[in-house]
């Protein structure tokens, strides 16, 4: 059974009435502290909360904190839009993480939500002021430099970090990336293709694809037991032939082939490959695949792998609920996040938050499935793999309960 998040069934069905608690510091007017109490997860998901009224949302000008008003501190770091609100992703994520401290953290967590305004001028004060107020973790969703900020301050002088947002090679130690992508899906989609391995393998990328991510691509292909033949461009005003000239040599030398990219190009990629007919050549897609492309007579047959939303409609509707909003993938990782950490804590104490526990083997299960820590901190996710068939994803393999 996977580690930490998996709890005993123990249900509370009604919240703790919410508190709000005044206090002048540096101009901020109040203070917010919500003390909630709500279901706990068990090994499959989570129970119904049945109660129906809204968590009542802070407004812009007040600091805020969720959770016991004694318990572990986890600061969540994020950057309010134009408007001064939390938007997008970024709003998502917070939500997600009030209602997972809401219903699992038991009042032994306390949640402290922080704007890091433009740039990245405050990161070292709120990092340093964070780890002054001993918090366990601190979580973000951040742009890419900000991030790399955090993680270049010396582990010794912050909490563990762990990125809601687009993984990134750490710069640093204790980081954690809790988001997979697109990269993820294509080695899993490649297992699931050769699962005997020794498979040659090529992959066709966008002409914009980073060299950091061509980069963890080769290393995730290389990594699957196949032998990686190289990485082809394809730009978006490419034709078929185009693709097939200028990558004729990967695409007529590859048992596999793996097409990235989230355009309708992708359509025009695959079209591409299959006009080389290679006798038994498969085809992998990714995730972030465009609907549309599935009913691309070339993508018919090819695999893809997605990550396993089961646990995600456990918690959707209570999260429309409460922030009349729909769960997206960020509120989900927002609420895993605090998950991992009132499973640490519950099973070991208030100091359980350290990178030894957060790399378990074993893993966590959440409402994004069953995933873990790599020591180069990227998350391993057992995904739902599916082939296209009829213009639809179709289940082929549901994802393993265990690594």
């Amino acid at each position: 059974m996977p580690f930490a998040i998996s709890l005993p069934l123990s249900l509370f069905t009604e919240w703790l009435p919410r508190r709000r608690h005044q206090q002048r510091a540096g101009g901020a007017a109040l203070i917010l502290c919500a003390g909630l109490a709500g279901c706990q997860m068990d090994g499959i998901g989570l129970a119904s909360n049945s109660k129906t009224d809204n968590v009542k949302m802070p407004s812009t000008a007040i600091e805020e904190t969720y959770g016991g008003d004694s318990g572990t501190e986890i600061t969540l770091l994020l950057r309010k839009g134009a408007a001064g609100l939390y938007e997008g992703p970024a709003r998502d994520a917070r939500d997600g993480a009030i209602l997972g401290v809401g219903e699992l953290g038991n009042n032994q967590v306390r949640l402290r939500v922080k704007d890091v305004g433009q740039g990245l001028t405050n990161i070292p004060a709120l990092v340093s002021a964070a780890k002054g107020r001993n918090a366990a973790l601190i979580v973000s969703y951040l742009p890419p430099a900000e991030i790399a900020a955090i993680a270049a301050i010396p582990p010794t002088q912050r909490p563990p970090l762990l990125n809601l947002a687009s993984a990134m090679a750490a710069t640093g130690g204790d980081v954690f990336n809790l988001a997979s992508d697109e990269i993820d899906s294509a080695a899993e989609g490649v297992k699931a293709a050769g699962p005997g391995g020794h498979k040659k393998i090529s992959a066709l990328v966008p002409a914009d694809f980073s060299q950091s991510d061509s980069t963890r691509l080769s290393n995730a292909l290389w990594n699957s037991g196949n032998t990686f033949m190289g990485l082809g461009r394809y730009g978006a005003s490419d034709q078929a032939a185009d693709i097939v000239t200028k990558n004729r040599p990967l695409i007529q030398s590859a048992e596999i082939v793996v097409i990235l990219g989230s355009t309708s190009e992708v359509g025009m990629v695959a079209s591409a490959v299959r006009s080389a007919a290679i006798p038994a050549q498969a085809l992998v897609g990714t995730s972030k695949w465009p609907q549309a492309v599935y009913t691309t007579p070339a993508a018919a047959g090819a695999f893809v792998a997605t990550d396993d939303t089961q646990g995600s409609g456990l918690i959707a509707e209570r999260y429309q609920r409460h922030f009349n909003h729909p769960l997206t993938t960020y509120g989900a990782y927002g609420y895993d996040a605090m998950a991992i950490v009132s499973g640490l804590i519950r099973s070991q104490g208030p100091q359980a938050i350290t990178a030894a526990n957060l790399m378990n083997k074993v893993g966590f299960r959440g409402t994004t499935g069953l995933f873990r820590f790599s020591a180069a901190g990227m998350v391993e996710r057992k995904m739902v793999i599916n082939t296209i068939d009829g213009g639809k994803l179709k289940v082929a393999v549901q994802p393993s309960q265990s690594f």
